[in-house]
């Protein structure tokens, strides 16, 4: 007896069949994912629930020279306010650092804001103290770029995608090389086009 198929049924067979034996070539840039996974640790991280346009405000490196989200255009940026006198700040910075080992390059960076107001001396005895290695020293004495941000609390932690969009922020200490940090951070790396689901809402 010969089993009569549905038109349909036989097409999505074929389909299937075709992607199991690696025939189907789906977009390399297109993620499947509803957003980033915010599990674990990670579950205080606030999305943001619209985009805005790149900041405007100004920090310094350690030269004097004032710099601002559109020097690391291209990059996903997380940008990170800290200070001496902060007890959570100085237990993660250290993770920042391993962060900006492992994943920092072409596609990611890290900008950590020392916010005290003796400025460079004490955040250089800090950071020698913690032996940070990796990141590179940012002064804000007085704090003007946290207030623009509408920082809160310290520490304060935000994520900027490649073209200086905010999609999302962390309030209070974070172990950023957890294993679930690596991965919403490189959810905002793989999928530059978040934003852009933001500005449709």
């Amino acid at each position: 007896m010969i089993q009569y198929l549905h038109p349909v049924f036989i097409r999505i067979s074929v389909f299937i069949g075709l992607l199991t034996a690696g025939f189907v070539l789906l977009p390399a840039n297109i993620s499947y994912a509803a957003g980033p996974n915010l599990s674990g640790p990670m579950h205080v991280f606030q999305l943001a629930p619209s985009t805005r346009p790149r900041p405007t405000t100004t920090w310094k490196d350690a030269s004097g020279k004032n710099l601002t989200l559109a020097d690391f255009f291209g990059k996903v940026v997380l940008v990170n306010y800290w200070a001496s006198w902060c007890p959570p700040c100085i237990r993660e910075l250290p993770s920042i650092d391993r962060l900006q080992a492992s994943l920092g390059g072409d596609n990611f960076t890290i900008v950590a804001i020392n916010i005290d107001r003796g400025g460079k001396p004490i955040a250089r005895r800090m950071t020698k103290r913690l032996k940070i290695k990796h990141l590179t020293l940012y002064l804000d004495r007085e704090s003007n770029s946290a207030r623009s941000l509408g920082v809160r609390s310290m520490p304060t932690t935000f994520v900027f995608d490649r073209k200086g969009r905010e999609v999302g922020k962390l309030e209070g200490g974070a172990e950023w090389d957890d294993k679930a940090a690596v991965e919403l951070i490189n959810y905002f790396i793989k999928n530059p086009g978040y934003a852009d689901n933001l500005l449709k809402k």
